[in-house]
């Protein structure tokens, strides 16, 4: 048998309960050109042991873990992917048996691509799909992108990085995406520093080194439960570390942006504006909801040092029904970022080599 092309990455923290149907939709797939590097994170809930069943089957790499968090696992299993492509199958969730076959034909059509982003299904605790208006997938909140989804297409990197800075991160869910191994150097990992709100700097990073081919196909589950919820210590230390992700990439990106030969050179308040507000806003709220002085004093003096104009705007946009200082929709703000900086849209439609 020929070397094996496709590794799944399953990191695994207590997940029992939903680690059989991931292994079992992995085990489905329609060609069997694939391995898997499974590292669990000492677990307790007898996951460990569910998993020896395959110890002696030559396509898993069974290990444990870092005892260093979720990025330190997820990097952990990227230090064995030896094959062209990989994908992180996070042990909640599930993949379709086309999974494998679709993605690598796919990105062997387009071998300067080396990433592709694909449809997700919603399922719940259960594995029963959740209802949604449009036949319960998952519609991204990527409304811009609503009818260019309907086809296979490249999207612009830049562009998509570019996209970061209106909608947040582009992808919701990691399991909707399948990598090119070339990419793990390039993207020297996950970082743990930004906690939750890692998932964000990775998308934008990514963007920087690769256009994004979109497959309009459902290939992948992502499970939503009440105990799957991360819990932010406040509004505001989450606003505070997705400000941080967007500044450091924005200050990276400032570094290389005359290798994309945009139309003008970036700027920075424009871009951050968005993030800028979140930030303030979160101080805002802190102070009328807390009634611990100390709370109230050090977030009014944050507030009023990086964001002095903010309370004048909310009390000039109370004045005059939030028409002064109004927000267009993020279309429009999608739109000008394209026409500012001269930016790639529609993306190109594709078709699979066949």
């Amino acid at each position: 048998m020929s070397s094996p092309r496709f590794t799944f990455c399953i990191p695994n923290l207590n997940k029992i309960e939903y680690l059989p149907a991931c292994i079992e939709s992995m085990l489905a797939q329609d060609c069997p050109d694939w391995k898997c590097v499974f590292v669990d994170g000492y677990s307790t809930d007898g996951s460990w042991e569910y998993i020896q069943q395959f110890a002696d089957d030559s396509r898993f790499l069974l290990l444990r873990g870092c005892k260093q968090g979720m990025y330190a696992d997820w990097n952990e299993c990227l230090k064995y992917v030896d094959t062209e492509y990989f994908y992180f199958l996070t042990s909640d969730d599930t993949c379709y048996p086309k999974l494998v076959s679709t993605t690598t034909k796919a990105l062997d059509a387009y071998p300067d691509i080396e990433v592709c982003h694909f449809k997700f299904a919603l399922i719940d605790k259960q594995g029963e799909p959740v209802r949604l208006p449009k036949g319960g997938t998952y519609q991204q909140k990527v409304d811009f992108y609503a009818e260019v989804n309907q086809h296979m297409h490249r999207r612009s990197g830049i562009c998509e990085f570019m996209m970061h800075f209106v909608y947040g991160a582009m992808y919701t869910t990691i399991t909707s995406l399948v990598f090119r191994s070339t990419l793990i150097e390039k993207m020297q990992g996950f970082k743990s520093i930004y906690g939750s709100v890692g998932d964000f700097d990775w998308t934008m990073r990514l963007c920087l080194l690769t256009d994004i081919l979109y497959l309009p196909e459902l290939l992948a589950t992502w499970r939503i439960y009440d105990e799957q919820a991360t819990k932010q210590s406040s509004l505001v230390q989450y606003q505070e570390r997705l400000l941080a992700v967007v500044k450091d990439n924005f200050d990276y990106f400032s570094t290389i942006q005359e290798s994309y030969h945009l139309k003008k050179p970036v700027d920075k308040k424009q871009l951050l504006s968005s993030f800028l507000d979140g930030h303030a806003s979160s101080l805002y709220k802190q102070i009328l909801s807390s009634r611990d002085i100390s709370v109230i004093f050090n977030n009014l003096s944050l507030l009023l040092f990086n964001y002095p104009l903010f309370i004048p705007r909310k009390i000039i946009n109370r004045l005059t029904l939030n028409k002064f200082y109004s927000y267009p929709p993020r279309t429009v703000l999608s739109w000008q970022l394209i026409q500012h900086y001269g930016l790639t849209w529609p993306p190109e439609l594709t078709t699979t080599c066949h």
